[in-house]
């Protein structure tokens, strides 16, 4: 090589040698740090589907929930025949009875 023109001969092997072992440790640096992201990109990707899952199952019961507490009000809105309760209702009819003593001014 022309970068060992003007060495000897047992200074431009060890410098080959050198050179060599460099470009070694590089190549098989980058290897490993592209098995890395592959590894890390593979492991978000399994995360991220088991995320999917809990998340899916998690709407669903949120969504079941949100449908169960739609029906009791449109229950309750119906009245007596249906159920009773859901809400202050019950109270307004008291303080107006007089049943419950609230100070004028308030939320009553």
């Amino acid at each position: 090589l022309s970068k060992d023109k003007q060495k000897s001969a047992a200074q431009a092997a060890i410098d080959r040698t050198r050179r060599e072992y460099k470009r070694e440790h590089k190549a098989v640096s980058r290897e490993l740090r592209m098995d890395a992201a592959f590894v890390e990109e593979e492991r978000r990707r399994e995360k991220e589907h088991q995320d999917g899952k809990a998340r899916a199952k998690r709407q669903k019961n949120f969504a079941w929930l949100e449908n169960e507490q739609a029906s009791l009000n449109q229950q309750v809105r119906q009245g007596g025949g249906l159920l009773s309760g859901g809400g202050m209702g019950a109270a307004r009819a008291k303080v107006k009875s007089g049943k419950i003593g609230f100070k004028k001014g308030g939320k009553f």
